[in-house]
This record gives C-alpha cells, structure tokens and sequence, in this order.
C-alpha cells in the first residue's frame, strides 16, 4: 500500500511538471500579433528614392480621384509602416486628366527617372466597380490592381521574384458612409495589400477583411 501511495505522487509529479512545461511553453510562444509574416523585398531602412505611379489598364476607365487617393494611401502607408523617411518618397502625381498628358508614352520606370527616384512602386488598376445602392450613402464596390517594383534606371522587376505581378482583389459588400469612405475604403485596403510585402509585417495584420480569399480567386480571373 505504502508502494502504491508513493508511486502514485511520483506519478502526480511528474504530470505537475510535464503540465508546468506545457503551460510555460504556451505562454512563451508568440501571438498572432508577435509573429511576423517575413518582408518579400524589404524596404525598411532603404536609402533609395521611392516614387509610386497608378497606373489604369484602359485609358480614362479609372476616374482619377480614386487614382490619387490610391496614390496617397500607398505613400502614408510606406511612411507609417515601411518605415521610409517620408523625404525619400517622391511625388505625388497629379493624377488630373490635362497633367497625365505629360507622361504620355513614358514607361513606369521612365517617370520615375524624370522624378528622380530610384525605386517605383507601380500600381496598375486592372477593374474597379462602384454601385450605389438603393438605400442613400449605401454603396458596394470592387477593385483589382497589379503591382511590381520597379528598378528606375534599368526598369528591371525586383519585386516579386518569381511572379509576373502581385495581384489584389477587393471587394466591398456594404458601405454605408457614402461615396468617398467608398474611394478610401478600396484605397487603403490596394495599398496595404501592396505595402505588406515591404516589411515584416504583424501576422494579425497581414489579411485584410475587404481582400477576396484564396478560394475566391477563380472567380476574378
């Protein structure tokens, strides 16, 4: 009897330690939050003169107010969270239809060299809808955009390796603060589905909830 009540706390024991281990390693490993989706091209830190240029896959398609504001979005968003020194972004461009005349036959990497960059950010919007909904202020929207990298002097993709392009689909099924939360809305989540890729980005942050899921993307072809 007294072999089986020793047995039975050295067993106990040993589970008390085994769950200690168990405890601590769950404890000591990282969140969603502290774990890092690793940077495709980083760009943190970078002493390279960065330019974006939004770009549409069919002349005047695209009005250019969503062109600007996509344009902007992708700037604060290299700031705020690349982390490049907001004096190495140039531009922005000015996406009005009687300035654009201005880089009329010119290759992305073309208007970076004339603006003095070094890098171009090259943003192509492939389609976009915006509907109106039959509720005031209620819109739905979609958007899909290309985009690479660009080595200004040479015009040699350096981002994404092994790709053509990186693409985004979004959609919107509700939007109830009308048109303009629509235009930033579709902004911000194309730049960060961009910029992501620039940085070690936080594992909870990378997916945006507007962006269409892997599965969905049979459907956007």
């Amino acid at each position: 009897m007294k072999c089986n009540i020793i047995v039975g706390v050295a067993g106990a024991c040993v589970l008390m330690v085994a769950a200690g281990c168990s405890v601590a390693g769950f404890l000591a490993s990282p969140t969603s939050r502290e774990k890092k989706v690793p940077a495709e091209y980083s760009l943190q830190g970078t002493k390279s003169r960065v330019m974006v240029f939004v770009d549409e896959a069919r002349a005047g398609s695209v009005p250019f107010d969503l062109r600007s504001r996509l344009d902007a979005t992708v700037r604060a968003h290299l700031i705020r969270k690349v982390r490049i020194k907001e004096e190495d972004i140039a531009g922005p461009v000015d996406y009005a239809p009687s300035r654009l005349a201005a880089y009329a036959g010119l290759s992305p990497a073309e208007i970076g060299r004339q603006a003095g960059a070094d890098l171009v950010v090259y943003v192509r919007v492939e389609s976009h809808e915006i509907n109106q909904m039959h509720v005031a202020g209620y819109f739905s929207a979609s958007l899909v955009t290309r985009s690479v990298l660009l080595d200004a002097a040479s015009g040699e993709v350096l981002w994404p390796k092994g790709e053509e392009v990186k693409v985004a689909r979004i959609r919107l099924e509700l939007e109830t603060g009308g048109r303009d939360a629509t235009l930033n809305r579709l902004a911000a989540t194309a730049a960060h589905c961009v910029t992501r890729y620039f940085y070690d980005c936080p594992g909870d942050q990378f997916r945006s909830g507007d962006e269409q899921k892997e599965y969905d993307k049979v459907y956007w072809q």
